[in-house]
């Protein structure tokens, strides 16, 4: 038995959190969790639901909303678990991954929308949930469903995971080809925003503020770095 749980454990291949591969019959490695999806991805995918709120409700603001709900699982739970609770559940998909904090979200959404008629928290809603489902949390019935299930299960994850998972992450170049994308998609879906602040950053009273801002930044720098000198 030993030795077959041995054999097993040799055949995962260590990964993104939560995926894996194992081996098939004829040694052709075989994916058992969906591909690993890094920040952007997850942002792309909120921007194209975005953008399919949009054509219903016609308001281009839901495109950054859902967005913004596509990466916030990430953006919360993953320094949340690996850097605060790293002494107790040391895990990156627990609060935001789960259906409890979805449901809280998309319940406080209908009702904003039922009396303020305001869709926004609703796009936040449906980020989320697509990141859920391309995170495939079902694989993690205690994460997905907590805390009826029990509480979070505690994970053993080395000190650095979190920062090496971000350099991982920087070192990939779909991530790089999303970035351009994804900014290309918002000078152009926002391009009358991008015009008005322009038109304000031309304007000669913003642009004394921006020098005196520039300046207090570099005189801070300087005194930091005078001290650390000293």
């Amino acid at each position: 038995m030993a030795s077959h749980r041995a054999i097993a454990a040799s055949r995962l291949l260590p990964g993104r959190e939560g995926a894996g591969c194992v081996s098939g019959k004829n040694g052709i490695w075989l994916p058992c969790h969906w591909i690993a999806m890094y920040l952007l991805a997850h942002a792309m995918v909120g921007i194209l639901i975005g953008i399919v709120i949009t054509a219903i409700a016609g308001d281009r603001r839901v495109i950054a909303l859902a967005a913004l709900g596509a990466v916030l699982p990430d953006l919360i739970d993953k320094p949340l678990g690996h850097i605060i609770l790293a002494g107790t559940v040391d895990y990156g998909r627990i609060y935001f991954h789960g259906l409890t904090v979805l449901f809280l979200i998309l319940t406080a959404g209908l009702l904003l929308y039922r009396y303020r008629r305001r869709i926004g928290l609703l796009a936040v809603a449906a980020g989320m949930a697509s990141h859920q489902f391309f995170d495939s949390m079902w694989r993690h019935p205690v994460e997905w469903f907590w805390p009826l299930l029990g509480p979070l299960p505690r994970h053993g994850y080395s000190e650095d995971y979190f920062w090496d998972s971000v350099l991982r992450e920087l070192a990939q170049p779909s991530e790089w080809l999303f970035l351009f994308l994804i900014a290309g998609l918002f000078a152009y879906l926002y391009r009358r925003e991008l015009e008005t602040a322009l038109a304000r950053f031309t304007a000669p009273s913003f642009r004394l503020v921006l020098i005196a801002a520039l300046g207090l930044v570099v005189l801070a720098a300087l005194a930091v770095g005078g001290r650390l000198l000293l």
